[in-house]
């Protein structure tokens, strides 16, 4: 089945290069019956200026209101954020992505998608060049997503592969790797919430498969985990980025259903 719907997406709000028309019109276009926007809150305490103040979020969430009413009838639209595990919260949404973007460590807030250059030189500098010590940091932070952005699901799992194509800095199948990401998966999954599977950094360049990988995927499945499926795109040409490639992998890895948003709150089932 085709998948016509998308709610990890990002304009010119935050970071993206497109304005939230330019982006419902391309998704209309496509086909797509459901669109969601999910714009950075308030990122500034680790990125001076990035993300939406309370101010932008007020323009951001009355825009997107207008084009509700715009596509009633034509494509549901759905008001969403993106929340930081260390972020301030700074408004009311339909729905929050819960995300882990940096993490803490000697009072110094590490980027991990940052730059690659800079990635390498905090994990030199803070962990001493041991990258299995700044994964089991990252993920004893990313199992408090939950409680601590009050997600509706969890975004990008494991982030902090996206300058680790083919295993460049560490080995994602060694137990120091695993053992700490399914400790914070099955926390997260105890919570109820859903995982995304995720191919904004495919889009991008920095990956050929999409977030999580296909090891935490058939881990999470048998755990009787479940899905939604998103390009966490931040221009209108990437809307949908590789759907059928994450639907298959979904598929191999046990799935037979995503979830998509359910107008007027909750989430539906559909078949892959």
């Amino acid at each position: 089945m085709k998948l016509q719907a998308d709610f990890h997406t990002h304009t010119v709000y935050c970071d993206g290069a497109d304005t939230p028309g330019q982006m419902a019109e391309a998704a209309y276009r496509m086909g797509f019956t459901d669109f969601g926007f999910s714009g950075h809150e308030d990122f500034s305490f680790c990125t001076p200026g990035f993300g939406m103040t309370s101010e932008k979020f007020e323009r951001y969430r009355q825009e997107i209101l207008q084009l509700k009413e715009q596509y009633a009838g034509k494509m549901n639209i759905y008001l969403g954020i993106e929340r930081d595990c260390l972020g301030p919260g700074t408004g009311e949404a339909e729905y929050v992505i819960g995300s882990t973007h940096c993490v803490e460590k000697n009072g110094k807030y590490v980027m991990v998608d940052d730059t690659q250059e800079g990635l390498c030189q905090d994990v030199e500098q803070l962990w001493k060049g041991n990258w299995y010590d700044f994964a089991r940091d990252y993920f004893e932070l990313e199992a408090t997503v939950g409680e601590r952005t009050h997600c509706h699901w969890v975004g990008h799992f494991d982030l902090l592969t996206k300058f680790n194509e083919g295993e460049r800095y560490f080995d994602t199948k060694k137990d120091d790797y695993i053992e700490p990401a399914l400790a914070a998966m099955k926390r997260l999954h105890k919570a109820g919430l859903p995982f995304e599977i995720n191919t904004g950094a495919m889009s991008r360049g920095y990956r050929t498969a999409p977030y999580p990988s296909a090891i935490l995927l058939r881990e999470l499945h048998s755990m009787g985990g479940r899905i939604i499926i998103t390009s966490d795109s931040h221009s209108a040409r990437t809307i949908g980025w590789q759907f059928d490639l994450a639907q298959k992998l979904a598929w191999e890895c046990g799935f037979r259903k995503t979830l998509i948003l359910r107008p007027g709150g909750g989430f539906r089932e559909i078949e892959l």
